[in-house]
C-alpha cells in the first residue's frame, strides 16, 4: 500500500496513469483484506481512470446512499428494495465530481441509513477506528472517514444530518467539512431531508485547501480574509482532557473564549431535543411502509430511533420547531458580528463499540445539534491528544463560501 496525499495522486495519475491504477487497487485490496465489509461495500478501483480537471487523478469514496449509475445504494442496510436496486443515473455528487476529473474508486460502509453516530453496523460489521483497532471510526459516514485515516485515498464523501461528518473526523484526527442541507443531495437516500447536508474528509489542511480551491473552482487563488470569531468551550460538556487540548490549540490559533454564551449553553439540551423530534419524524416519514413490511430487518437501535418519529404529538413538533427558529435567530445575530463560531464536536476521543451508548450519544448531539437545527456550514479541525486518539473543533459559519474555511485552515496551519 502507498500513502499518496491529494497532490501526489493528481501527479502520479497525469504522468503514469497505469501505475496510478495499480496503486489505486493495491490500496482497496488492502483495506479490505484489513477491514473486509465493514469498509468498502462496492470497490470500483480496477474501472477508475484519471481524468482532466482540477481533480484529475484524485480517487475517491462515496458513502454508501449516493447514487453511482448501475450500482444499488445499500444504505448498508439489507432491505430488499436497496439490494436489488441499481442506480438509474448518477447522484449530483457524482456528477460534480466527474465534472472536476475526480475518480469514484468505492462505496463506503455507513451506519445503516445513516442513523447513528458510532459506526456500528450489525449487517456488516462495524467500521474499526484506523489506528485504534479496538474502537470505533464514529459515524454515520464510518466508511468514509476510515478509507481516508487509514491513507487508502486522499478524499472521501460523507452526509451530515446531526454530526456524522463531524464526530468520524473528530474520532480519526481528519479535517472535515458539511455545508448546508440539500446542497449537492440529489440523489442522495434521505435520513431526514431538512438536515441532511454533504460533505467530505481530508486527512491534511493542505488537502482540505485544495478541495476547497477545487470545489469552487479556485485552485491556487490563495484566498485569504481577516476573520473574528469567538470559542464557546462548555466545560461540563466535555471531559477534562478534551478541555485542555482544545484551550492549548486555541492559543496558538490566537482563538480566544467568549464570555456572551450564557443563553447558548442553555439551549443546547434543548436543542438536543427538538432535533431528535424533528429528524425522528422525517426518517420515520421515509420509512413507514418499510417498517411495517421488513421491521425485522433494521438493526433494532436504528428502527427503535425511526420509530420515536410516529409517537411526537403536534405540540411536541411545534415546541421543536420553535426552538429551531430560535437557534436560527441567534445565530443570525451572532453572525452580525462575527464570521464563525468554534465549539468542540464530541465529549472526547473514540471508544470501544460497549462503550457507546445512548448517553454518549445524546450528548454529543447537545454539541452538534445547534448547527444542525440552524442548517449552518461546518469545518472541523482535529486536535490530537497522543500520537492515536483525537477530538475535533467544529467551526461553524454562515454561508456556503470557501473563504472563512480557508482563511481558518491558513490560521492553523501557520499558528
Amino acid at each position: 500500500m502507498r500513502e499518496l496525499n491529494l497532490g501526489e495522486w493528481r501527479e502520479l495519475g497525469r504522468t503514469d496513469p497505469e501505475q496510478w491504477s495499480v496503486v489505486l487497487q493495491e490500496n482497496l485490496r488492502e483495506c479490505i483484506r484489513k477491514s473486509g465489509t465493514s469498509v468498502v461495500s462496492a470497490n470500483l478501483s480496477e474501472s477508475a481512470k484519471p481524468g482532466p480537471g482540477p481533480l484529475g487523478g484524485v480517487p475517491y469514496a462515496i458513502k454508501d446512499l449516493f447514487d453511482y449509475q448501475g450500482l444499488p445504494s445499500h444504505c448498508s442496510s439489507v432491505l430488499p428494495e436497496l439490494l436489488d436496486c441499481p442506480a438509474r443515473r448518477d447522484s449530483a455528487l457524482v456528477e460534480q465530481l466527474r465534472a472536476r476529473g475526480g475518480s469514484c474508486a468505492a462505496k463506503a460502509q455507513m451506519h445503516e441509513f445513516a442513523y447513528g453516530l458510532s459506526g456500528e453496523n450489525p449487517h456488516y460489521g462495524n467500521c474499526p477506528h484506523p489506528r485504534m483497532a479496538d474502537c470505533l471510526s464514529g459515524g454515520s459516514s464510518s466508511g468514509s472517514a476510515h478509507l481516508v485515516a487509514g491513507g487508502y485515498l486522499p478524499v472521501a464523501f460523507g452526509t451530515d444530518t446531526g454530526g456524522s461528518i463531524r464526530l468520524p473526523a473528530s474520532w480519526c484526527g481528519l479535517y472535515g467539512v458539511r455545508w448546508t442541507p440539500g446542497r449537492w443531495m440529489e440523489g442522495g437516500f434521505p435520513l431526514a431531508e431538512s438536515f441532511d447536508a454533504m460533505g467530505w474528509f481530508t486527512r491534511t489542511g493542505m488537502e482540505m485547501q485544495q478541495m476547497l480551491e477545487a470545489w469552487f473552482g479556485l485552485e491556487g487563488s490563495g484566498t485569504s480574509v481577516p476573520l473574528r470569531g469567538e470559542l464557546f468551550l462548555p466545560k461540563d460538556f466535555v471531559s477534562g482532557e478534551t478541555h485542555a487540548a482544545i484551550t492549548e490549540a486555541a492559543g496558538r490559533w490566537d482563538l480566544l473564549e467568549g464570555d456572551g454564551f450564557d443563553e447558548l449553553l442553555g439551549w443546547l439540551p434543548e436543542c438536543n431535543g427538538a432535533f431528535n423530534v424533528l429528524q425522528s419524524g422525517e426518517a420515520y416519514a421515509v420509512h413507514e411502509t418499510w417498517l411495517c413490511r421488513y421491521g425485522d430487518l433494521y438493526d433494532p437501535e436504528v428502527k427503535a430511533r425511526i420509530e420515536r418519529g410516529a409517537r411526537w404529538t403536534p405540540e411536541d413538533v411545534a415546541s421543536a420547531e420553535k426552538i429551531r427558529e430560535q437557534i436560527r435567530a441567534w445565530f443570525t445575530a451572532y453572525f452580525e458580528r462575527n464570521d464563525f463560531l468554534a465549539m468542540p464536536v464530541c465529549p472526547g476521543p473514540s471508544i470501544a463499540p460497549e462503550a457507546a451508548t445512548p448517553d454518549l450519544r445524546e450528548k454529543t448531539l447537545k454539541l452538534t445539534a445547534p448547527a444542525s437545527l440552524a442548517g449552518l456550514p461546518v469545518l472541523t479541525l482535529p486536535i490530537w491528544l497522543d500520537s492515536e486518539r483525537s477530538v475535533g473543533l467544529q467551526c461553524i459559519f454562515k454561508d456556503v463560501d470557501l473563504r472563512v474555511p480557508l482563511a481558518l485552515l491558513d490560521r492553523c496551519e501557520n499558528s
